[in-house]
C-alpha cells in the first residue's frame, strides 16, 4: 500500500473519492423557479384605501317637461329671466325635497359649503317672523310681482334633464343641514342672498355677512327695517263698541264722594242714576 502511494497509484485511487466529496460539498444548482401566477390573478397584498361611497339619491328629480327647451346663453352677460307668476307650481310635501331643489337649482355648481349656506337661508326664513313656517312654502313663496327663489317661477324646473350626480349631492347636503349634522355657516338672521353678478337695490340696506363662492349672504336689515320677502304682520283691528277703562284718579274721587276708600271697586259699567 505504501509502495502504491509512493508510485502515485494511490492518488488515482483516491481521486474519485475526492471528486465525489467535492461534488457533495458543491452548492446544488438552483431549481427552476415555481410557476408564478399571472399578474392578473395574483392576489393584491395591500389594498388601496377605501374611498368615500358615492352619494345615492332617494328623491326622484323633477321630470323634463314635454317640449321644454334649454336656455342658450347669448354671451351678453346677465339677462333677467322671464317669470311665470300665473301658472300654479307643483309644491312638494317633503321639506328635504324642497331643500334639495333649492340647493340644486340655486347652487349646484358651488362648493358643498356654498350649497349648505343656501339651505341655511331657507331654514332661517322658516324660523323668522314674516316668512312662512313651512320650508316648502318658504321655497315657493311668491306674490303678484315676483317669487323669492327664481327657479320656482322662471321655468328652470323640468327645462333640462337633471345631473344625477349633483342631484344626489344636493340631497345629502339638504339632509345634513335639515337634521343638524352640518356646521353652521351663517347667523340666524341671514335670510337673504344673491349672486355676485347682480346688484339688487335691497343689498345696501342689509348687513353683509359673507361671500361663499358666487353668492353674497346678508343678515339683519340696517336701521330696523324689514328684510326683503318678509311680510309685515297685520296691525290689530280696532276694537268695536264701547270700551270701559278704569282710571285710578277717578276711583279715588268716586270713593271720596261716596265716603268710601280708594280701594272700593269702581262700577263695571255706566248706569243711569236712581230716581
Amino acid at each position: 500500500m505504501l509502495e502504491m502511494l509512493r508510485s502515485g497509484e494511490g492518488a488515482r485511487l483516491s481521486e474519485p473519492q475526492q471528486r465525489r466529496s467535492a461534488a457533495s460539498t458543491r452548492t446544488p444548482p438552483p431549481r427552476a423557479a415555481a410557476a408564478r401566477p399571472s399578474p392578473r390573478s395574483a392576489p393584491v397584498e395591500s389594498a388601496a384605501p377605501a374611498t368615500a361611497s358615492a352619494d345615492v339619491s332617494t328623491i326622484a328629480p323633477p321630470p323634463v317637461r314635454p317640449g321644454a327647451r334649454p336656455i342658450r346663453s347669448s354671451g351678453r352677460g346677465y339677462t333677467p329671466p322671464r317669470l311665470d307668476l300665473t301658472t300654479p307650481p307643483r309644491i312638494p310635501t317633503s321639506a328635504v325635497e324642497c331643500l334639495t331643489q333649492a340647493i340644486y337649482y340655486e347652487a349646484r355648481n358651488e362648493s358643498e359649503e356654498g350649497q349648505a349656506a343656501v339651505a341655511e337661508v331657507v331654514i332661517n326664513r322658516s324660523r323668522s317672523a314674516g316668512y312662512p313656517r313651512d320650508i316648502c312654502q318658504v321655497v315657493y313663496q311668491r306674490n303678484s310681482r315676483t317669487c323669492q327663489f327664481t327657479f320656482t317661477c322662471d321655468g328652470a324646473i323640468g327645462r333640462s334633464p337633471v345631473d344625477m350626480v349633483k342631484w344626489a349631492r344636493a340631497e345629502r347636503i339638504a339632509r345634513d343641514v335639515y337634521e343638524g349634522r352640518a356646521a353652521t355657516l351663517l347667523p340666524g338672521t341671514s335670510v337673504n342672498y344673491h349672486a355676485s353678478y347682480v346688484r339688487p337695490s335691497w343689498g345696501a340696506r342689509l348687513e353683509r355677512v359673507r361671500q361663499i363662492g358666487a353668492h353674497i349672504f346678508y343678515g339683519a336689515a340696517l336701521g330696523g327695517a324689514s328684510t326683503p320677502g318678509a311680510v309685515a304682520a297685520p296691525a290689530p283691528a280696532p276694537a268695536r263698541g264701547l270700551v270701559f277703562a278704569r282710571i285710578e284718579a277717578l276711583d279715588r274721587a268716586f270713593a271720596a264722594l261716596g265716603g268710601g276708600s280708594a280701594d272700593t271697586p269702581a262700577p263695571s259699567s255706566v248706569q243711569d242714576p236712581a230716581p
